[in-house]
């Protein structure tokens, strides 16, 4: 809470010299029109005049594991409202929460006998702290003041944040959020600052808040370099993560951003992405990060730091043709082999050109991943992606390079978006997601396929949006 009430001090304080930039270039009376969308003349307007928003939402998973290891299905049913009061000269207040059951499923509490874990992506409907958590899963995801005008965006509290590290990826029941403060401006036309802090955590899946620090290893912490398991769950120390990105479009061919997250004590991570188009419907993209370790890692013991004294690097690349209604894209990642890409899972999940969905390349060194993605859009109705990837892991027991032992992986996905276009069914939408995931099964143990590879797994979600 003390957090909060120094973000929403200073919140206050970037409003007013918001304003005094407006005013510059505009009378009194302008920015009032500007800033309100709606007259506000009371307190009591300021509530009755605001705006209600948000989805229930019916999410059903099941997943076929190999031979002996076992097969798990679960169905889970919530909703997420919130509001935000109307703009006064540009201030606003909003909050939201979400809530969720577990309709039916197998037994989620229950570990495989052969992996000895428990079932990974049907519990990430619910909470993986307490896997018999099927009722009391709701959460205060949102509590926050906003200043909004031509020049400036800001909001502190527990908000939304989106960028390529750290974000919602609101794909389950509960996305990822964050407390803190950010802050937009625009910069000239098409390009614009972002700044932020933020210091406490809520991970997808959870619905407890944590410090910077607690948060990391939630998710599980796989093991060191050694191979031992990692011990950093709950001794990591940071006081939070500086953000700063810079979008811009120099050009009307070309698009770029740079990020550079600051993690207190842990490391600096800088990425940058570009991309150009090089012909008519025909794009060529780069993007790379680079990240080192500050202060002491996370802690001052080695068995239970999170970042070890290592500079780290990745490269991606993407070719595209996308024609009306066609994408085609080839997508390629590279993490280098200095040591392992890190980045705290529990804060969002990596936005790389060949990401494709319940695939991550976070925790690996020298890897690499080749995605060919193929969207067709139907109609405004109907959107269809398919998508074929091949991963190049080091082996399971190269503990150097691979974290959580993922082994080397062929993985097709099939992604389908249907929107009803009756007037009736007005926010009702589908979403179909199929991920199948096969290796090599020679020389590779049974309790290393568990949720990693050659599984069959269908996703169904029915949502309405209000």
């Amino acid at each position: 809470m003390y957090t909060i009430k120094i973000s929403l001090t200073l919140i206050l304080s970037v409003a007013l010299w918001g304003n005094t930039i407006a005013q510059t270039h505009h009378t009194h009376e302008e920015q009032t029109e500007e800033s309100d969308t709606v007259k506000v003349r009371s307190i009591r307007e300021l509530f009755t005049k605001g705006e209600v928003e948000g989805h229930i939402r019916n999410y059903f998973i099941a997943t076929i594991n190999h031979k002996e290891l076992t097969d798990n299905y679960a169905n889970a049913i919530g909703a997420k409202i919130g509001f935000r009061t109307a703009p006064y000269h540009g201030v606003r207040l909003g909050f939201a929460g979400l809530f969720t059951y577990n309709a039916f499923s197998s037994d989620l509490s229950e570990a495989d006998p052969i992996a000895r874990r428990l079932p990974g992506t049907e519990l990430e409907l619910f909470d993986i702290e307490d896997p018999t958590n099927g009722a009391d899963l709701d959460r205060l995801d949102e509590l926050y003041l906003e200043y909004k005008s031509e020049g400036l965006f800001a909001q502190a509290g527990r908000i939304s944040f989106t960028s390529p590290l750290i974000n919602p990826q609101d794909t389950r029941m509960k996305p990822y959020a964050a407390q803190g403060i950010q802050v937009q401006v625009p910069i000239k036309e098409n390009n614009r600052l972002t700044l932020a802090w933020l210091d406490h955590f809520s991970p997808r899946s959870t619905v407890e808040w944590f410090t910077a620090g607690e948060s990391i290893g939630i998710y599980g912490s796989g093991v060191d370099p050694q191979g031992e398991p990692s011990e950093y769950e709950h001794h990591t120390k940071t006081a939070g993560v500086a953000i700063a990105g810079l979008q811009a479009k120099p050009h009307p061919r070309v698009q770029t951003e740079i990020w550079n997250y600051f993690i207190e004590n842990i490391s600096n991570n800088l990425y940058g992405k570009a991309l150009v188009e090089v012909a008519p419907q025909v794009s060529v993209g780069v993007e790379g990060l680079y990240q080192n370790q500050l202060g002491n890692g996370g802690n001052k013991e080695e068995g239970k730091r999170y970042f070890p004294d290592q500079k780290q690097w990745l490269i991606g690349g993407r070719l595209a043709y996308e024609p009306k209604d066609w994408s085609f894209s080839l997508n390629y990642l590279h993490t280098g082999n200095e040591g392992r890409f890190l980045f705290p899972r529990e804060w969002g999940r990596e936005q790389f050109f060949a990401t494709l969905p319940r695939g991550r390349m976070e925790g690996t060194g020298n890897a690499d991943l080749l995605a060919l993605r193929v969207v067709k859009r139907w109609s405004d109705q109907l959107s269809v992606e398919g998508a074929v990837a091949k991963a190049w892991m080091p082996s399971v027991d190269d503990h150097r390079f691979n974290k959580y032992g993922q082994p080397s992986y062929v993985g097709l996905i099939t992604d389908i978006h249907y929107t009803p276009q009756k007037p009736v069914l007005d926010g009702l939408s589908f979403r179909l997601l199929y991920v199948g995931r096969f290796s090599d099964t020679s020389g590779l143990a049974l309790e290393d396929m568990y949720y990693k590879t050659n599984f069959h797994q269908i996703n169904l979600v029915t949502q309405i949006t209000f």
